[in-house]
């Protein structure tokens, strides 16, 4: 059966992959958060960055637990910033947030297999390598969201989402504390560790 609108209205923001891990300490705040964007498609074109909060509460984190973003297309790394990250108030709360070091991504890798138990993103640029390790997964859920179920509140997106229930941030093979806490999507109670596959974000026409 068809479906009833072949072709989504509005403007395609930008579409790839967006993982992420969130870790929490004793207190339930935020010890840790990491996210990656493997982007196929913006404006400004193709890339790969990592923004990296090791010590959100610090503006300058320490060599073990760095604030930075490791990317390879300043551009695009703007682009996210301005457009998307800076609406996720995790991020935008942090105080290192508006004066985060950007450092050129010399490597980008990932391995593993999400329908399996173990999938990594590998990330070096300068004096850092940082893994992003998941395990334990559940079943993949589609999901189609509008502009008020996303942090944004802007735009449409539709996604994949793989949740993961154990993660680990690990930089230069030290492992950074804390564990996952639960979050809730459009009504659906889900784990701040997870895999985001054919990621697309839509602004949708004037008055829709």
């Amino acid at each position: 059966m068809p479906l009833n609108e072949p072709i989504t209205p509005g403007v395609v923001d930008w579409t790839g992959e967006n993982p992420g891990i969130l870790l929490k300490d004793e207190n339930d705040n935020f010890s840790a958060m990491a996210l990656f964007f493997r982007v196929a498609w913006s404006p400004v074109g193709q890339g790969q960055v990592l923004l990296l909060l090791g010590s959100p509460d610090h503006v300058d984190g320490p060599p073990e637990a760095p604030n930075v973003i490791l990317s390879d297309n300043p551009d695009l790394t703007a682009f996210l910033k301005k457009n998307f990250i800076s609406k996720l108030a995790a991020f935008a709360k942090a105080p290192s947030f508006a004066t985060l070091p950007e450092i050129g991504a010399q490597a980008v890798r990932s391995s593993g297999d999400p329908m399996s138990h173990r999938y990594t993103e590998t990330i070096s640029g300068g004096t850092l390598t940082v893994e992003l390790i998941w395990e334990g997964f559940e079943p993949p859920r589609a999901l189609e969201l509008s502009p008020h179920e996303v942090a944004s509140g802007e735009q449409n997106m539709f996604s994949l989402l793989v949740p993961a229930h154990s993660a680990q941030i690990i930089v230069n093979g030290r492992a950074l504390p804390g564990k996952l806490g639960m979050r809730v999507q459009a009504g659906y109670e889900t784990t701040t560790a997870f895999l985001y596959f054919s990621e697309t974000w839509i602004i949708p026409p004037e008055g829709s």
